[in-house]
Parts: C-alpha cells; structure tokens; sequence
C-alpha cells in the first residue's frame, strides 16, 4: 500500500528550504531531545532488570515515573516542538520566548529525570514538574502567535494549532489531581479521569497532531498537492474528544462510555483514511533524492499510525475493549505503538529529511538498533499480552527476552546522540547548549 520506499525525498540543510532565522535553537532543541530519549531508553532498561535481578535502593514505580516523565516531557515535548518550529516558522519575534522554554524545559526534565527515582512524587519532582508546565506555556504562547502570523493557512496549519491547543487543555488534567486528591482521595474515579485526561490529550493530541502537521507541510514543500476533503479535520477533532472514552472505561465502567468510543474509533478511521490516502497516492511514483533510512522511518512511522487506528477501531468489539484496559502487557505494548512505533519514527524521519537530525552512519546504525529493539519489544509484549488472555501462561524466559531486546534502545541512542553532537557542531559550531 505504501510506496515510500520507491521514493527518495529531497534532503534539506537547516534552514535551506523553510528560511527559519532560528535553526540553531531548533537543532538544540533535537539534541535535547535525543539526549533524554537516551535518558528514558537506560531508565527503561531498569524497569526491566527489575524483572530478572535486584537494584538495590530504588523503588520500582519511582523509576517507572522517572521514565514515563523524560519520555513525554523531554524526548517527546522538545521534538513535538521543534516540528513546529522548523515547519511552520519563518520569522519570529520570539526567540527568546523559544529559548527561555528550551532552558525551563531543560531544567525541569533533568529534575524529573533524577527526583523522580529517589522520591517519587515528592517535593522536588512535583516541582520540576510544574516548571515543565510554565515552559510549556512559554513554547505555545509563541508559537501560536508565530503561526498566526503566518500568511498562508492550510489543513496543516490547523492540526499544528490544535496541537498545542491539546497540549494546553492537557494541562488542565494536572492541575486538577491536586484539588481532587485532596477533597475526594486518590482513589475516587475523578483522580484517575485528570490523569487519563492528560494522557489521552498528550498522546492523541498534541504529539499526533504535531506529527501530521509537520508530515503535511512536509508534503506542501515538495509541491505535492494533497486533495483532502474540507471536512476531514472536523471529522478527526470529534474522534480525539470521543475516544477519551476508552481510556476512564477502567476507572469508571459505563456502557455509555464504550458507545462513545465506538462512535469514537469510527469516525478516526473514516478520518484518517480520507488524510492518509491522499498522502500516500501522492507519494506513489514520485522520483525525488534523499536519505533512505530517514525515509524508512518515516514509511513504518505511518504503517505504526494506521496500526494504530486499527487496533482502537477493535475496541468496538465488547469483550476486545475490556482486555484492551485491563491487560497491563497489551497497555504498555500500545502506549509503545504510540510514543515509539508512530511519533518517535515519524518525527525522526520527518527531522532526518530536514537535515534537522543527523544522518551519520553512527546516527543511522543507531536508529537501525532502536527499530530492531522495538519490534521485538512489541512482539513479545503483544504475544506474551495474548498468552495471558488465552490463559496459556508465559512464555519461557519471557523477561530475559525483554531485557536483552531492551538493551538495544541505549546502544542504539548513544550512537544516534553521538551523531547528533557532531552533526550540531559541524553545522552550527556549538557555542551555547542553550542559546544562539
């Protein structure tokens, strides 16, 4: 179905084809971003030693937090970001603004990235995790600001605007758990319903709204006209608001709630189908010169975005909706599916096209690593998730499989952060991590 491979797309230098004046805080923004991913991949490897050996000192779920935080707040927020920028901006009055959120950011992940271990949900970590917040707010004053400015809006411009738009009304997810907490308990259906809140925004939202605007203006720079219904973002907003429904069914199990996800995952099929099959039509045939592993990433990036869709879309089916939530294995393999399988391989080809993340054969070797890590990750994850349902037990040796296929994730990110590092001095002669 697919045809990307047949297909090279033209490889840009920063800031050669989208005439951003702010290339240099965009790369630094991917090098912060490569760095916590390679952050997140040896704190991910702990999780799952814990399975097969002992570290002594540490709790288990104040490491899972530390993890789960980098992940979305620094490998996944900064590269959300950076798309952005590097799509959507072409002059700015903000660089400051773009600067002061990259060093807030920065400052509160490495917090998280090292409170979160030691105490959990603590002072420290709380914390950082606010300032996280106030850096978030920064990034999308401007940014929104900056796109408004713009000339020429198009379909991409609305998924880039309402991709910040649900990171904000995520927000609004964590500055509820507090008050929650305190008047009704951490165990009352509403606590569980802010955090899932802000997860499902996050992740359906923001991070996948981030990837198609970018994929979408991507398209637009190579003169590849895209002709998608008038209705399809309208169609693809109300499937974001409904399918929030299937992830508070655990906490609060309603035959309401999973007529609303149905309805839900419906509609996200009939709205991506009618953005992906223009997409992809446009793709075939084309003859361009590129990057090929970057374009490989891309190609599974959009296979892992339609899997995706497919395996909500399963949901309608009552008895597949209720393991969907209540198979830990199954839920870890799909928030993987999404964050590594779809944005982290979209984004990556999306910046290694743009020259914005380094193609060096160290670069591409690791990413080569982090692809075999996650596909085998998955495979285990989904069919030791199918074991457990069909009551036939483990699979032999099930955690040892896991670390070691896990172990490919750090290797594979020191070689592509290496790349990067080397990448960033090359074109910019690196003078400051944090401004220009």
């Amino acid at each position: 179905m697919l045809t990307l491979m047949q297909t090279q797309i033209t490889e840009m230098k920063p800031g050669s084809n989208f005439k951003s004046p702010i290339p240099r805080q965009i790369s630094l923004w991917v090098g912060w971003a490569v760095f916590f991913f390679l952050m997140v991949s040896i704190l991910g490897l702990s999780l799952r030693y814990y399975f097969i050996g002992e570290i002594p000192g540490f709790s288990f779920n104040n490491i899972k937090h530390g993890h789960s935080h980098a992940a979305m707040l620094g490998w996944a927020f900064l590269i959300a970001g950076a798309i952005l920028m590097a799509f959507f901006v072409q002059k700015t009055k903000y660089l400051r603004w773009y600067q002061s959120a990259l060093f807030l950011n920065v400052v509160a992940v490495l917090g998280m990235t090292f409170s979160f271990p030691f105490e959990g949900y603590g002072f420290y970590s709380i914390s950082f995790s606010t300032l996280h917040v106030i850096a978030a707010y920064i990034f999308a004053y401007a940014f929104l600001r900056d796109l408004n400015a713009r000339e020429q809006k198009g379909i991409a411009d609305r998924f880039a605007k309402w991709s910040v738009l649900w990171m904000l009304a995520s927000t609004v997810g964590l500055w509820s758990i507090a008050p929650i907490s305190a008047m009704l308990g951490a165990l009352h259906p509403l606590y569980y319903m802010s955090i899932q809140w802000f997860l499902h925004f996050q992740f359906i939202g923001w991070f996948t709204y981030a990837t198609i605007a970018g994929l979408l203006k991507f398209m637009e720079s190579h003169g590849r006209e895209l002709e998608i219904p008038n209705h399809t973002f309208l169609i693809i907003q109300v499937s974001t608001i409904l399918t929030y429904a299937l992830s508070i069914s655990w906490s609060t199990p309603s035959s309401i709630l999973f007529y609303l996800n149905s309805l839900g995952v419906t509609l996200q099929v009939l709205g991506f189908y009618m953005l992906l099959k223009p997409i992809i039509l446009s793709l075939r045939g084309k003859r361009v010169t590129g990057n090929s592993w970057m374009l490989s990433l891309l190609q599974f990036g959009l296979l892992m975005l339609m899997a995706r869709i497919l395996i909500q879309f399963a949901v309608v089916i009552p008895a597949v909706a209720e393991i969907s939530y209540t198979l830990r294995m199954y839920v870890i393999a799909f928030i993987h599916l999404i964050m590594i399988g779809t944005f982290t391989f979209m984004a990556a080809g999306l910046l290694g096209l743009s020259r914005y993340l380094s193609v060096r054969k160290v670069a591409v070797w690791g990413w080569k690593l982090v692809l075999v890590g996650f596909i085998l990750t998955e495979i285990l994850m989904f069919g030791q998730g199918t074991m457990l349902w069909a009551k036939m037990g483990f699979i032999p040796s099930f955690h040892h499989y896991m670390f070691w296929a896990s172990v490919l994730f750090p290797i594979g990110l020191l070689g592509i952060a290496i790349g990067q590092l080397n990448h960033h001095r090359q074109n910019f002669q690196l003078k400051s991590i944090f401004l220009t």
